[in-house]
C-alpha cells in the first residue's frame, strides 16, 4: 500500500497552508462559539463548514491536477490540529479524512466514487463511514452486513456525524449465486434518506454527533470491490489514525497553553502557585510530551510512502505514544486547575473530553499496541536471511 503521490507537495506550499488556518483559527474558532454550537442543529456551524468549501480544505482528497492536496499527511495533519487545538464541531474527520481518503482511493476505478469526492469538496453532500458493527470489537472485527442484487441488510454503530450524513460509505460482503464469502469485503454508498434504512442518533461524550443504522434491503451502489476493498479501507483507516494523532496534538497544545497561563495568573498565599517549583517540573513534562507526540506524528508522516510493515510500525507507535500523552496531559491540566477544570465553563473539561473520544474512535490503546509489536515482528523477520541460525533452529 505504498502511496508515492504524499511526497509531490512542497514544503513552502504545505507550511503556507498551514499558517492560513491557523490563523483562521484564532480569528473565527474561539470557545464561546463551540459553547454556543454544541446547543445547536445540526450542532457544528454550517458557516464555517462553507468556509472550509469556499477555502478549499474540503477539496484535500483530490487529486493534485483537480486542485486538491492527494490526502497530503502534512495537510491532513494542519487541518486536524485545528479541529483539535479549537474543539472544531464541523464533520472534518467523517468527512475529509475517512469519507474523503476512501472515495479518493476508490476513485481510479470508480466514476460515482469521484462524483461523489466532488460533492464532498464542495461542501454540499455530507458523508460518513459505516464499518465497525461491534463495541467491543471497534473497527477490527468481523463484518456481518450483507449485500446482495445491491441491496444491503445488516447493522453499524457508533457512526461518526452519521447523525447529519446525507449518504454512508458501508462496508459488507457480497452475497451471489456462489455464496458468502466472509474473507473479503466490498464498499457501498447507501442514500441515507430511503425507506430501508433506521438511524438512531446520539451524542458522544465530547458533544459531537454520531448514529448507528440498520439496513433492511437498502439500495446500495458499489464502490470498490472485494479483489481491492479491504486493502483501500486498510490504507483509509491507516491514514485517519495519522490525522488522530495530529487532533490530539493539537488539543494538548491548546491544554498546556491555557495550564500555563492558569498556572501563572492563579495565586495563592500572595504568589502565583506557578512559582511552585514542583507544578514547574510537572509543567516541563507536559510540553515535553507535547513535542514527543509532534516528532512521532512527523517520523509517521515520513514513513507514508515505504513498505507496510514499517508505515504500520510508525502509524501504530505514533497512536500509541498519542493516546498516553493525551491521557497524561489532559488529566493533569484538569488536576492543576482543580475543581474549575471540571466545570462546563471552562474549556480544560471539554478538551478532557475531546482527548478522551479521540483515544477510542479507532481501537483503543491495547490495540494499536498490538498492531505496533506485529509490524515489529514483520520487520524484524523481513531482515533476517533464509540461512539466519535463529530461522534454522
Amino acid at each position: 500500500m505504498n502511496d508515492s503521490t504524499h511526497s509531490i507537495l512542497d514544503a513552502e506550499t504545505l507550511s503556507l497552508f498551514a499558517a492560513s488556518v491557523a490563523r483562521y483559527g484564532r480569528d473565527k474558532y474561539d470557545f464561546d462559539q463551540y459553547r454556543k454550537l454544541l446547543r445547536s442543529t445540526p450542532g457544528f456551524s454550517l458557516a464555517a463548514w462553507k468556509d472550509y468549501a469556499d477555502m478549499g480544505w474540503l477539496a484535500a482528497a483530490l487529486p493534485l491536477d483537480q486542485g486538491g492536496f492527494d490526502s497530503q499527511p502534512a495537510a491532513i495533519a494542519a487541518l486536524m490540529r485545528y479541529a483539535g487545538e479549537h474543539l472544531a464541531l464541523e464533520p472534518l474527520f467523517a468527512n475529509l479524512v475517512l469519507s474523503g481518503r476512501l472515495l479518493a482511493l476508490c476513485a481510479p476505478a470508480s466514476g460515482a466514487a469521484l462524483d461523489r469526492l466532488r460533492a464532498l469538496a464542495s461542501g454540499k453532500r455530507l458523508f460518513a463511514l459505516a464499518h465497525a458493527e461491534d463495541l467491543a470489537d471497534g473497527v477490527g472485527g468481523q463484518v456481518a452486513t450483507l449485500c446482495s442484487a445491491g441491496r444491503v441488510s445488516g447493522g453499524k454503530v457508533v457512526v461518526l456525524h452519521g447523525d447529519v450524513a446525507d449518504e454512508l460509505l458501508v462496508t459488507a460482503v457480497v452475497t451471489d449465486e456462489h455464496g458468502t464469502d466472509h474473507a473479503h469485503l466490498a464498499i457501498f454508498s447507501v442514500d441515507v434518506a430511503q425507506a430501508g434504512v433506521r438511524k438512531t442518533v446520539y451524542k458522544l461524550l465530547d458533544g459531537r454527533g454520531a448514529a448507528s443504522f440498520e439496513f433492511d434491503q437498502a439500495a446500495a451502489n458499489l464502490l470498490a470491490p472485494r479483489e481491492s476493498a479491504t486493502l483501500l479501507l486498510a490504507q483509509t483507516l491507516d491514514d485517519a489514525r495519522m490525522a488522530l494523532c495530529a487532533e490530539a496534538h493539537g488539543a494538548m497544545r491548546a491544554l498546556n497553553r491555557m495550564t500555563l497561563a492558569y498556572l501563572k495568573d492563579r495565586r495563592q498565599f500572595g504568589r502565583p502557585i506557578g512559582s511552585n517549583q514542583v507544578l514547574q517540573h510537572r509543567m516541563v513534562e507536559l510540553f515535553m510530551l507535547e513535542q514527543e507526540v509532534a516528532a512521532v506524528i512527523g517520523a509517521a508522516q515520513r514513513a507514508a510512502g515505504q513498505a507496510e510493515p514499517m508505515r504500520q510500525r510508525a502509524i501504530m507507535g505514533a497512536l500509541t505514544h498519542s493516546i498516553t500523552a493525551g491521557r497524561q496531559i489532559s488529566h493533569e491540566a484538569v488536576q492543576m486547575h482543580g475543581g474549575i477544570g471540571t466545570t462546563d465553563e471552562l474549556a480544560v473539561g471539554h478538551y478532557f473530553k475531546r482527548i478522551m473520544v479521540i483515544n477510542h474512535l479507532l481501537g483503543d490503546r491495547d490495540a494499536h499496541l498490538d498492531a505496533f509489536a506485529r509490524a515489529d515482528a514483520a520487520l524484524a523477520n523481513a531482515g533476517r536471511g533464509p540461512l539466519d541460525p535463529a530461522v534454522s533452529a
